[in-house]
């Protein structure tokens, strides 16, 4: 068997739009892009952002994501999903999600979920595609209920930054081997310091928590 890209003595910060520690071996960031985006990465995903899209992909789209999805250092589709704040009318994102949804079935690739206040819409088109196993929501801040019936349907949750009663609540009352710790490049917002804020919190060493994070990758990514 190969050795992972994963590894538990790697920090890992499973979505962020830029790089901050390429030169350090103890950090692993996985860089977003938007499609036609060209950003320093190693590793990376790549999709279209609901908020930046007006109608379902194209065929010259389509086959740039299938080609760039087929790359070996990219690790999953997105992000993309669904925002009632923001971007076109939410019948028009979820075709959008759709025409995505369909490439990475079509690749059997993961896929990173952007939502805002649409979980429900989720949820429903989530059934549609039963062939993609896998399936994130990132930057997930709202309350444990909606994040156990997310889980329960078969969702993975990528923790965005915030209080420290809801990093308690969450790591008390959900399956861990379904969280990611990640910093979503917000300002002031350190995969270092959110790793050993996160530790200091839930009573989990750093190295408990970063074997827990890249076993969860593994799982999540195959790799």
């Amino acid at each position: 068997m190969t050795e992972s890209i994963f590894r538990d003595d790697q920090l890992l910060d499973f979505h962020t739009h830029r790089m901050r520690y390429e030169d350090r071996e103890d950090v692993m960031e996985i860089v977003s892009l938007h499609l036609g985006q060209d950003k320093p990465k190693k590793y990376f995903t790549v999709g279209l952002h609901p908020w930046w899209t007006e109608e379902p992909v194209s065929h010259e789209q389509r086959k740039i994501l299938e080609s760039l999805l087929l790359e070996y250092n990219c690790l999953a589709m997105g992000e993309m999903g669904l925002d009632r704040l923001k971007g076109p009318p939410m019948s028009t994102q979820m075709d959008i999600l759709r025409s995505q949804l369909s490439i990475a079935q079509a690749l059997n690739k993961p896929v990173i979920i952007h939502c805002v206040r649409a979980f429900d819409q989720l949820i429903q088109i989530k059934k549609e595609f039963p062939a993609i196993r896998r399936w994130c929501v990132h930057g997930y801040g709202r309350h444990t209920i909606l994040a156990q019936q997310l889980v329960d349907k078969g969702f993975y949750l990528s923790l965005m930054p915030t209080t420290p009663a809801k990093y308690i609540d969450w790591f008390e009352s959900l399956p861990v081997d379904r969280l990611f710790l990640e910093t979503d490049s917000m300002p002031d917002t350190s995969i270092l310091d959110l790793y050993t804020h996160v530790s200091a919190l839930t009573g989990r060493s750093v190295e408990q928590l970063s074997c827990q994070m890249n076993s969860n990758a593994r799982e999540f990514f195959e790799r």
